[in-house]
């Protein structure tokens, strides 16, 4: 079997016949004090490190196994990278969907208002756990307002515009996406870099 230990080829001697028993040989003499394997590919297909099935298979049906390991902080800056990354395509998308609501073009503004919305289900699933790894309380404030504040607002603002895309409303649905939405995310755009700091 090759083993490939972040892009690089190395050598384990490992008594173990399963990758769950590589990986807990890996962990116990390998890895350094802080770090995790985050990724695994066998075969050049993509396995969850942390699940049962992938741990049990064996080695011998391994030809390539291709390991990711970071640190917990490395994780965290590459997940807060990632929150930047989409917001920068989020924002414009936000702005596009409220240019064509204004101009009535609701078939093709909806189709970047379900893309919003799914976007705004990744990003806070990301935010909740880069906050839970740094350990940062919901009470935390940040430019005035706390994480816990932000959420609920969050919350009230999808719900509303929810109900307005039900109800055909437009109008109220472009305000908004706009008004109230559009600053949410330039404001957490701001916040991320302050949150990497932390």
């Amino acid at each position: 079997m090759k083993l490939l230990i972040n892009g690089k080829e190395k050598t384990v001697s490992c008594s173990g016949e399963s990758l769950g028993d590589l990986l807990l040989h890996l962990e116990k003499n390998d890895l350094a004090q802080g770090s995790v394997v985050r990724s695994i590919q066998i075969d050049g297909q993509e396995f969850s490190p942390d699940e049962s099935a992938t741990r049990k298979k064996p080695l011998s049906e391994i030809e390539t196994l291709e390991i990711e390991i970071s640190t917990l902080p490395d994780i965290i800056n590459k997940n807060i990278e990632n929150a930047d990354s989409y917001l920068i395509r989020l924002i414009p998308g936000i702005e596009k969907s409220v240019e064509l609501f204004r101009m009535g073009n609701e078939q093709e503004a909806n189709k970047f208002f379900i893309n919003i919305i799914d976007g705004i289900d990744w990003l806070s699933q990301v935010l909740d756990m880069i906050l839970a790894a740094k350990e940062i309380s919901p009470d935390t404030v940040f430019n005035g307002k706390s994480i816990h504040d932000r959420r609920a607002s969050l919350v009230d603002f999808t719900q509303q515009m929810v109900d307005a895309n039900k109800n055909q409303d437009w109008v109220l649905l472009a305000d908004l996406l706009e008004y109230e939405i559009l600053p949410y995310y330039q404001e957490w755009s701001d916040l991320l870099p302050q949150l990497r700091s932390q």
